[in-house]
């Protein structure tokens, strides 16, 4: 059975110092704690030492899930779990460190979304870079049926549980999923989205302008980089910021290729 390393922080503690741990896999709210998941190995065990640390298995996983997986209101969608898929507009099966709408990165992602879509109604192609669990490019289809995305991410679980989403949503015919590395697609896309952490967004800098020809959403950005991040990720030339959004220590950036 598998296992993972579990601990509970209070609720909005800052969270950045255990992203650079190998080995963590994401992290949810709750109504009082903020509980983020970890690989179980030894690094980690010793990065952690510190903190009160439980084990989960496959079984915990899935009752700890449906103990708090609430509907979750972003914009004018709803994201609910399987057991409540009559409550809300997008069905997102839970699963380890891939997106659920509880994170704020991936809230802020998906709100720009939905504010890229009412502004501009060319938008027909959507590269979603670090897809994990599919939300993104989901909510982009419900939101435009017509709409056709490319979503990719080099982790095989997050595939699998995108895959599983899409069927879920019924919009397996609109998105294709690939494991294929960033730099290998040629193109661009009228959207490009990446909800990933910095240290990952500069380095993928290059591909992700590459492939944009109008629009930009990134999140995954702490507050604390906001001075240094267009600079770092060299958009101040190509790109122009139209809205930059805080939530907790957590930002979003929209932009839009300058003509």
């Amino acid at each position: 059975m598998n296992q993972w390393y579990q601990i509970a922080l209070p609720k909005d503690s800052p969270t950045d110092r255990f992203l650079g741990i190998e080995g963590f896999l994401g992290s949810e709210e709750k109504e009082n704690a903020t509980i983020l998941y970890f690989e179980k190995n030894d690094s980690v065990k010793e990065a952690l030492k510190e903190y009160n640390i439980s084990v989960i298995s496959d079984g915990d996983w899935k009752e700890t899930w449906r103990e708090y997986f609430v509907p979750m209101k972003i914009g004018s969608l709803t994201v609910v779990p399987p057991w409540k898929k009559d409550e809300g507009d997008i069905i997102i099966n839970p699963a380890r460190g891939f997106g659920t709408g509880h994170h704020e990165t991936t809230r802020l992602a998906l709100s720009f979304v939905e504010k890229v879509l009412q502004k501009d109604n060319t938008i027909n192609t959507i590269f979603d870079a670090g897809t994990g669990s599919g939300i993104l490019a989901i909510a982009a289809v419900r939101l435009k049926n017509s709409i056709r995305a490319t979503a990719v991410d080099n982790d095989p679980d997050a595939i699998e549980n995108a895959a599983e989403n899409l069927i879920l949503n019924n919009v397996q015919d609109s998105i294709t999923l690939s494991s294929e590395p960033i730099f290998k697609f040629e193109g661009r896309y009228d959207l490009v989205i990446a909800n990933i952490i910095s240290s990952v967004l500069y380095f993928l800098s290059d591909d992700l302008k590459r492939l944009t020809s109008k629009w930009l959403i990134l999140s995954g950005v702490l507050e604390s980089e906001s001075s240094v991040f267009m600079q770092r990720m060299g958009l101040e030339g190509e790109f122009e910021l139209i809205e930059k959004t805080n939530e907790n220590e957590w930002s979003g950036y929209l932009l839009k290729r300058r003509d």
